[in-house]
C-alpha cells in the first residue's frame, strides 16, 4: 500500500526525468497567452519586397535552430510607423499560422540578435514576452513534442491548417524557473554547436574530395609507385571492354509476394548506398532471374526523373544474391572498386545525360558499354580506390556522428522537459 501511494506521488510531481542536480522545485503549467502578447505580421504591396528593413517570413522559421539578423533572407520597405508596429526584437518568439499538413503548423523559433531589429510578415504570428523567460530555452520547449502536440491540436482547417493569437493563447506548456531554464538552455546550445561543427566537418571533407576526384580522373594529380615512380600513362577504355552490362528482372504487379524474392529499384538507392527502406518482393524462382553479387555496380537506367539516371551503388556482402528489376541493370568488374569512384565524376554523369533516350527517360545497356573512361594500370587503380575510400569512410563516420549526436539531443527534448 505504502509503495503505491509513493509510485503515485512521485508520478504527480511535475519534474522532468532528467535533470541537474542543484534543482528540485516542481515545473509549473501555464499557458502561452500568460507568456506573450500575440500579433500578427505586415503584409505589404509586392513591388516593396527586395529591400529595405530585413523581413521574417515562414522560410527563417523553419529553416535554422535560431533566427539571426545575418540569416535572414527577405527585405521589405516600410514606413517609420509599420517599423515601429512590427518590430522584431531579442526574445521574440514567431510562430508559423498555417500549413498543408497540421504536423507543421505553428512552428516556432526565436530572434536572438541583441543589437538588431526586423520585421515579420503576415503568416507569422509574433509572440512578445509577458514576463522573463530564457529565450533559447523557449525555443527548446517550443520544439518539444508535447508542446508541438499541444499546438497542432488547437490548428483548424481542412485543405491547409492555421493557427491564430486566440488557439495559441490556449496552449499549455511546463515552465521552469530562470536559472534551471538557463542551464538547460547551456546545455542543449552546446549539443547543437557540436552538431553544427560536424555539419561543416561533413561539407569540408565532401567538398575536398570533390577537389581531389577532379584532380585525379584528369590526371593533374597522379600517384607513384613504392620506389617514388611514375605509373604507366593512362589509357582511354570503354566500359564494355573490362567488364559486362548485366540485365534486371522484368515483372508484373501480380508477381509481388511478400513471401518472395527482394527486387532492388530506384528506391532503393539513396547516397550511392543501398537502403531497405522501399522494399519490394517478388514470387519468381531463383534461377529465373539475375542476382546481384559482391562490388556489382547497381545503376539505375530507366526512372521519370531524368536527375535519377545514373545514379549508382556498390553491392555488399548484405546484399549479394538478391534480384533487381528491369528499370536497374549492373556493371559487373574486377575494376569495380576504382571504376566506383568515377561513377561519382562530372565526367560520368555528363555522359549518361548525352545518351539519355529521345521520349522516355532512359539509357540501355548498349549505350553504357560505349563509355570512354580513363583507365590507370591496376596498381594506380589500387591506390585511387584506397585514397578515395578512405575519404568516403570519414564522411560516413562524421555522418554518423551527427546522427548520433541527433538522436541523443531529441533523447534529452523528451527528458529535460515536462
Amino acid at each position: 500500500m505504502t509503495e503505491t501511494k509513493t509510485h503515485t506521488a512521485l508520478e504527480e510531481k511535475n519534474t522532468p526525468s532528467v535533470r541537474f542536480k542543484e534543482f528540485e522545485s516542481d515545473w509549473r503549467i501555464t499557458t502561452l497567452g500568460s507568456l506573450f502578447t500575440f500579433k500578427n505580421g505586415l503584409n505589404s504591396d509586392k513591388e516593396k519586397y527586395g529591400s529595405g528593413v530585413k523581413f521574417i517570413n515562414v522560410l527563417d522559421i523553419i529553416g535554422a535552430d535560431v533566427i539571426t539578423y545575418d540569416s535572414i533572407i527577405g527585405k521589405v520597405e516600410v514606413t517609420e510607423k509599420e517599423l515601429e508596429k512590427n518590430e522584431v526584437v531579442y526574445g521574440d518568439v514567431l510562430f508559423q499560422r498555417s500549413s498543408e499538413t497540421r504536423e507543421e503548423v505553428g512552428q516556432a523559433n526565436v530572434y536572438v540578435d541583441k543589437s538588431r531589429s526586423a520585421v515579420f510578415g503576415g503568416f507569422v504570428i509574433r509572440g512578445r514576452k509577458k514576463e522573463n523567460y530564457d529565450p533559447l530555452y523557449m525555443n527548446y520547449l517550443l520544439k518539444t513534442a508535447p508542446a508541438r502536440k499541444e499546438i497542432t491540436t488547437k490548428s483548424g482547417g481542412s485543405t491547409r491548417y492555421n493557427v491564430g493569437q486566440a488557439s495559441l493563447s490556449q496552449v499549455f506548456v511546463n515552465l521552469t524557473s530562470l536559472p534551471e531554464q538557463k542551464k538547460i538552455a547551456s546545455f542543449l546550445s552546446a549539443i547543437d554547436q557540436k552538431i553544427q561543427q560536424l555539419t561543416k566537418k561533413k561539407a569540408l571533407l565532401e567538398q575536398y574530395k570533390k577537389g581531389v576526384m577532379q584532380q585525379l580522373f584528369s590526371g593533374k594529380l597522379r600517384f607513384k609507385d613504392e620506389n617514388g615512380e611514375e605509373y604507366p600513362d593512362w589509357e582511354e577504355k570503354r566500359l564494355g571492354d573490362v567488364g559486362e552490362i548485366v540485365s534486371g528482372l522484368t515483372y508484373s504487379p501480380d508477381d509481388k509476394d511478400d513471401e518472395g524474392v527482394l527486387v532492388l529499384r530506384s528506391s532503393n538507392v539513396h547516397g550511392r548506398e543501398i537502403t531497405f527502406d522501399d522494399n519490394v518482393y517478388v514470387n519468381v524462382a531463383k534461377d529465373k532471374f539475375n542476382q546481384v553479387e559482391l562490388n556489382d555496380i547497381l545503376i539505375c537506367v530507366r526512372n521519370g526523373s531524368k536527375r535519377l539516371i545514373g545514379k549508382n551503388a556498390m553491392i555488399k556482402e548484405n546484399t549479394v544474391g538478391v534480384a533487381f528489376g528491369a528499370f536497374m541493370t549492373v556493371y559487373r568488374s574486377k575494376y569495380n572498386l576504382f571504376l566506383f569512384h568515377y561513377f561519382d565524376t562530372d565526367r560520368y554523369k555528363n555522359e549518361v545525360h548525352k545518351n539519355l533516350g529521345a521520349t522516355i527517360n532512359s539509357i540501355n545497356g548498349s549505350d553504357l558499354k560505349k563509355f570512354n573512361i580513363p583507365f590507370p594500370s591496376k596498381l594506380e587503380q589500387e591506390k585511387i580506390a584506397t585514397f578515395l575510400h578512405n575519404i568516403d569512410a570519414n564522411i560516413q563516420n562524421t555522418t554518423t556522428q551527427i546522427t548520433q549526436t541527433k538522436t541523443f539531443k531529441k533523447g534529452l527534448l523528451q527528458k529535460m522537459f515536462v
